[in-house]
């Protein structure tokens, strides 16, 4: 072999054997099942939320929102049965009112009993609106994290959003239908579910008077036991799936009561403008 030949493969690199293969960690299952995460959500937010980050569910508490929903709305009908005829009519004449039109006897009539037909698909309209309800708030948040950099998944998102938000409904809804079912016919027929029901006084706007104007009751009303409940435990859970141990749930509290001001905000213009 030539003296050049042996400087070439003196000098030709040495190729390092590939690194061994790192083993493949599967993901810890999940601790709690339904019922423990539903009851857990309540009581017990930070360790249920942990176990949301190791296996994230959202077809269980979905679904639950929406059975929870659909039957609520039954309920309403069944039980409360407002004075739809009126309330349809005096909101009727009040777009005519504001829009400047002139309405016939037999025009109202019509839109009256147009309106009236819809009534027995509200608890359908409420439940469909549960869904969408989830996906919307599930968005914001999936932004706003993002924004924080935080480092998760739209579904762990999603699934701290509808368990959150069911659990509180839960229990929300038990004690509106105890309260109603101790209250005379006179009284439940006499509520205008296009004001915000206010039977529980879970909030500002039930202790206000009749006549009160829309902007203060929305104001009044955001001011509610349930809704600051579900905004404190969709914190702890944001918090709780966020990868990064900077965001701490003071960080996500900020985060979450931040949106829920800048939605009230937007609420109460609304009602300014519509009157």
């Amino acid at each position: 072999m030539s003296e050049t030949q042996n400087q070439v493969d003196a000098s030709a690199p040495a190729y390092a054997a590939p690194p061994a293969p790192q083993p493949v960690h599967p993901p810890e299952p999940a601790r709690l099942n339904a019922m423990q995460r539903l009851w857990g959500t309540l009581f017990s937010p930070g360790e249920t939320f942990q176990d949301v980050n190791r296996k994230p569910t959202i077809i269980v508490p979905i679904v639950l929102g929406i059975v929870l929903a659909f039957v609520g709305g039954l309920f309403f009908n069944w039980k409360v049965k407002p004075d739809w005829d009126r309330l349809f009519r005096a909101q009727i004449q009040k777009r005519a009112d504001r829009g400047g039109q002139s309405l016939t006897p037999e025009q109202v009539e019509q839109q009256v009993e147009f309106s009236k037909k819809l009534v027995p698909i509200f608890p359908i309209i409420g439940a469909v609106g549960t869904l969408i309800a989830y996906l919307i708030i599930a968005g914001i948040f999936a932004l706003a994290m993002m924004l924080i950099q935080a480092k998760t998944t739209f579904k762990k998102i999603l699934s701290v959003v509808s368990w959150s938000y069911t659990a509180t409904a839960l229990v929300q809804s038990l004690v509106f239908i105890a309260v109603v079912m101790v209250q005379d016919q006179e009284t439940l027929n006499s509520i205008d579910p296009t004001q915000g029901v206010n039977i529980v006084p879970s909030n500002a706007g039930a202790f206000l008077p009749t006549g009160t104007s829309g902007a203060l009751m929305a104001l009044a009303s955001s001011l509610d036991i349930f809704s600051i409940w579900y905004l404190i435990i969709l914190a702890i859970g944001l918090a709780a799936i966020a990868g990064v141990r900077k965001i701490t749930p003071k960080k996500t509290a900020g985060l979450v009561f931040g949106v829920w001001i800048v939605w009230v905000l937007v609420k109460v213009g609304w009602r300014a403008i519509a009157g």
